[in-house]
């Protein structure tokens, strides 16, 4: 049995081993090796970075390859390619498709539903700028283990900026702290794209003084000035700074 399988809901939340907690979210599209099934749950881990969880049997269908994704902030799917017509689903921005035909100004899914054709991109395209994909994400609602507009959190935000460059991402700011980039000491001039650490948060620089991050603070993805998080988290008893990290983009 083929134990590679797609997400065919917009979201597909991957839970802890009760069930009770949100760990982390995977996108339509993406895929989630599953180990085994037990009543209509699905254990396994997610294809992109190995994160482990549970997810519902029902959001999962037979893994096909993707060729397209959507670039838009959300694409709506229909069962015939009219925009006059009620849409069957609402996909967020990054999800994963598989286009087999065109028709007009839409395309046709494996699935035979249709998205509007400029709404999508090739997979195979990538965004050198991955602060650019961060800032899409401005002002979306905070939610633990969100990696969606719907709802994201500090460690989704990065992992949806880095998915936009075609770079692998862990799921957690603690592995992102380990794995991500080369560090830059404490004294540096920072740059746009630089991660700051603290101990379970992180924010990405817009430049040198200004950092975006999705945060608890605010509810929200909000951008601010980095010496003000900085006291803020001192003062909440966050502690420093625990890592400065810079990613190096092929400009290819």
């Amino acid at each position: 049995m083929n134990n590679i399988f797609r997400v065919c809901k917009p979201v597909c939340n991957i839970l802890n081993e009760t069930k009770s907690e949100l760990q982390r979210q995977m996108l339509f599209g993406d895929g989630f090796k599953v180990t085994k099934i037990i009543e209509g749950w699905a254990y396994g881990k997610r294809i992109a970075d190995d994160y482990s969880g549970i997810v519902a049997e029902d959001n999962l269908s037979n893994w096909v390859k993707p060729t397209n994704r959507v670039c838009s902030l959300g694409a709506h799917i229909y069962l015939d390619p009219n925009i006059k017509t009620v849409p069957l689903m609402h996909l967020p921005y990054q999800s994963e498709i598989t286009v087999i035909n065109k028709k007009n100004s839409f395309v046709e899914l494996d699935s035979g539903v249709y998205i509007p054709q400029m709404q999508i991109e090739p997979i195979a395209n990538k965004k050198n700028d991955f602060v650019k994909v961060a800032e899409r994400y401005l002002g979306i609602p905070y939610l633990w283990g969100g990696n969606s507009q719907y709802g994201i959190d500090c460690s989704g935000l990065i992992s949806a900026a880095l998915r936009g460059a075609g770079l692998n991402c862990p799921g957690d700011s603690i592995e992102q702290e380990a794995e991500l980039g080369y560090l830059i000491q404490s004294n540096a001039s920072l740059l746009r794209g630089d991660l700051i650490f603290w101990s379970g948060h992180v924010g990405l620089m817009l430049n040198d003084s200004s950092m975006l991050h999705a945060n608890a603070h605010h509810m929200a993805v909000t951008f601010e000035p980095l010496k003000t998080v900085r006291d803020r988290v001192l003062k909440n008893g966050g502690g420093l700074i625990t890592a400065i990290k810079r990613i190096a983009i092929s400009a290819s």
